[in-house]
């Protein structure tokens, strides 16, 4: 499944898709995420 990770850095809004297994490389303990799967 694919996923989307948005995360802010000062006033930008980052994003990336990922899949499941990219997604704990991908997040870092000082940043709040929003993690959304997306159908196919």
């Amino acid at each position: 499944m694919q996923y989307i990770v948005t995360w802010t850095e000062g006033e930008e809004v980052c994003y990336r898709f990922v899949s499941e297994e990219e997604i704990k490389d991908l997040i870092e303990d000082d940043k709040e995420y929003i993690i959304a799967g997306l159908s196919n």
